[in-house]
This record gives structure tokens, C-alpha cells and sequence, in this order.
């Protein structure tokens, strides 16, 4: 039913425009997406959504085609945004964009004078982990979560488990908690053809079968876990398929790059794209992947298991945190701290037709689960009753 009270929201777009565009780029992209596409119902017509763009970089916004949607122009850059954080400096945001309901989805937000907010927390990785983060940036983090869970109205996260880890690091009243799954695009992730996987492999040199991961190259991924137990692989197994990473630069990669360079000069091929793997290219390279390996040691959901299941690649997945709720049965469940157990798995899914046949069978069925219009009326819900 269509409410007659006018939702006034500001988003704060910043992770949509910064250079390195993260999983949390992604996840906001995606959800505005969805959220734009409702705007055209009628039943959402009293909704008014504002994004807000950092200084000078209002024009990068124009790539996502968004049509329901103001863009405002944020008071700083990201860079002066990010030090007035630090030393809480910061001037409050209604003063400037009037009475809202203000979303933030990147953890840390902005203090607000008259209006209520609702910040997007995505797990508690800094806490638990604080040995595979970044030194400054667990600080901030841990520091800024604290003033937003304090400040918020309602929050939002991406998996029960998560849910469950804010409640009790960060004290939330877990009914106050929502979650609003990532929304997985299959009008963009689906699986492509022969001939369009062979440009796209020919484009970044990579001319060879071979199993994937996708992710930032950081100590929390695993990638030390995966590389060993690639090189544990029977050897008929490792010449006939390389092992394939996609992803950016992470911190705290010295173990992970020395790693790689000595299994290269022993020979074994483990192989990095040159260029920078573009978005609408990364469909094709799960699609051409003969197995996609994601044994992080913790994740606060995991989607890259199932953009890879959207493309029919068989999936082995660990089997803590939020990953279970992410992959379902659908994918090949490991330990991350046993190297042995993924080694095996990955056997398995090379050689074992009829099981890989069943686990993309299993992968197709499982992802009717993420809805891109639900997510979307869920995040709307959550700021309706935010609102209140």
C-alpha cells in the first residue's frame, strides 16, 4: 500500500566514485540500483532519494545511469572527509542537506543535528581478526562503528551472522538490526558463451584452463591456504589447470606475493592478469573457470561464490562465519585452516563430473534465493520504520 508520508533519504555515495571500487562500491551500486527501478511504481512515488557525491566528483556518478535519483555535492573530498572522522571534527551533515533520513554505507557516517540515520555495518572482521587488517585502518573502523551503531536509528547488515557479531561487539539491541542480503545482478552475472569466454580469456592472456578466485589479495582471503594447497595438487591436475587470482592489492600481502614468486620459479603456474580486470568482463572469467575456490577465514557474506554459481562454475567455499549462509548446499564446504581438506576438494571438482554437475544444478536453484527487488523493499522497509 502506498503511504502517504514523504520519505526524504540521503545516501552518502561516496564509495560509489573512490578510484579503488570495493565490495562495498559494489553492494551500494547494486542496491541503488534495484532501489531506482522501484521509484518507477507508483506506490513508491512518495520517496525522494538524494545522492550525496565528494567535492569535484559529481560527474563520476553519471556511469551508472541512475534516473530516479539527485546528486548533491558533499562538502569535502574523501581525503579531508576521512581526517575529519579521525579527529571527530566534523560538522553536522543536516545543517547543509535538511531534514532526512541519512544512510551511510561504508560503517562510519556523519553526525547529524535533527534527522536520523541508518549506517550499513558489514561484519566484524577488524575485531576478530585485527592480525589481517590494516593497522590504521582497525583503528578507524573500531572507532567509527562505535559512534555509528550509537547514533543510528536502525542498522543495516548483510548476513545473520553479522547481525549476530554487531549485537555483541558493538552492543546493538539486536531487534534494532536488519539484514538486507547483497543483491547478485543476473541480469549482468549469467553464464556466457564459448566463444565470448575465449575473447575475454585472449584479452588478459590467459590461454589455458584453470580454477579462480576472486577478491582482494589479503591475508583474511586465504590466498596462503589456497596456494598451498594448489601446489599440494596431483601433478597431471596443476599442468592441466593454473591457478587463476583476480583481484586488487590488498595489506599485509608479503607472505601471499612471496608465496606465488617461489611457485612460479618452481614452475607451477599460478597466474595474475596484467590489466585491470574490468566488471563486465569478470562474468566471462567465472564463466570459462572450471572451479571457483573461496576459502576465506572469514567473511561478513561472500558473494563472489555466488556470482560464480549465477555462471554455472561449481563453487568449494569455507564453511564459517556467513559463507554457509551464503553458498547453502550449493557449493563444497572446507575448513580454511586445513589445507589438506581444499586440496581435496579441488580434486574432486576437477575430476568428478557427475558431483560438479550436481553442485551447478545446486548453484542454479540456491541463487533464486537473493531477489534484487526484495532486498530492494526490505532496505525501503527498514528506513520506514527507522523513520518512525
Amino acid at each position: 500500500m502506498r503511504s502517504n508520508k514523504k520519505l526524504k533519504i540521503f545516501v552518502d555515495g561516496e564509495v560509489l566514485v573512490l578510484k579503488h571500487f570495493s565490495g562495498i562500491g559494489h553492494y551500494t551500486a547494486a542496491l541503488l540500483k534495484e532501489i531506482d527501478k522501484l521509484l518507477d511504481e507508483e506506490q513508491y512515488s512518495h520517496i525522494n532519494l538524494e545522492i550525496g557525491v565528494p567535492w569535484r566528483m559529481k560527474h563520476e556518478i553519471g556511469r551508472f545511469e541512475f534516473q530516479n535519483f539527485s546528486i548533491r555535492r558533499m562538502l569535502t573530498t574523501p581525503r579531508i572527509s576521512n581526517g575529519l572522522k579521525q579527529k571527530r571534527w566534523q560538522i553536522p551533515l543536516d545543517i547543509f542537506f535538511g531534514k532526512k533520513m541519512y544512510v551511510f554505507p561504508n560503517y562510519s557516517g556523519w553526525p547529524l543535528l535533527f534527522s536520523k540515520s541508518v549506517p550499513i555495518i558489514y561484519d566484524c572482521s577488524f575485531i576478530l581478526f585485527p592480525e589481517h587488517s590494516d593497522d590504521n585502518n582497525r583503528i578507524f573502523l573500531t572507532d567509527q562503528t562505535s559512534l555509528s551503531v550509537k547514533r543510528a536509528s536502525r542498522i543495516l547488515t548483510i548476513s545473520e551472522n553479522s547481525r549476530q557479531e554487531i549485537a555483541e561487539y558493538f552492543g546493538a539491541n539486536k531487534a534494532n538490526i536488519d539484514i538486507s542480503y547483497p543483491v547478485l545482478d543476473t541480469d549482468k552475472f549469467y553464464r556466457r558463451s564459448l566463444e565470448e569466454v575465449e575473447i575475454v580469456k585472449a584479452k588478459y592472456g590467459i590461454f589455458d584452463e584453470y580454477l579462480l578466485f576472486v577478491g582482494n589479495l589479503e591475508p583474511r582471503k586465504n590466498l596462503v591456504g589456497l596456494l598451498k594447497a594448489y601446489r599440494a595438487l596431483d601433478e597431471k591436475l596443476q599442468k592441466k589447470y593454473s591457478l587463476l587470482l583476480i583481484g586488487a592489492k590488498g595489506w599485509k600481502d608479503k607472505e601471499i606475493t612471496s608465496l606465488i614468486i617461489e611457485m612460479r620459479r618452481a614452475g607451477i603456474r599460478v597466474i595474475q592478469p596484467t590489466d585491470y580486470v574490468s566488471d563486465e568482463d569478470l562474468p566471462a572469467l567465472y564463466t570459462g573457470a572450471k572451479v571457483f575456490a573461496y576459502v576465506s577465514i572469514y567473511e561478513g557474506f561472500g558473494i563472489p561464490p555466488t556470482e560464480a554459481m549465477a555462471c554455472g562454475t561449481p563453487a568449494i567455499s569455507s564453511n564459517n562465519s556467513s559463507l554457509p549462509e551464503a553458498v547453502g548446499n550449493a557449493a563444497c564446504l572446507v575448513e580454511a585452516t586445513d589445507t589438506k581438506q581444499i586440496t581435496a576438494a579441488i580434486e574432486k571438482t576437477l575430476t568428478d563430473d557427475k558431483y560438479t554437475s550436481l553442485l551447478v544444478e545446486k548453484g542454479y536453484e540456491h541463487i533464486k534465493k537473493f531477489n534484487p527487488r526484495q532486498t530492494a523493499i526490505d532496505f525501503i522497509g527498514t528506513l520506514e520504520k527507522a523513520s518512525k
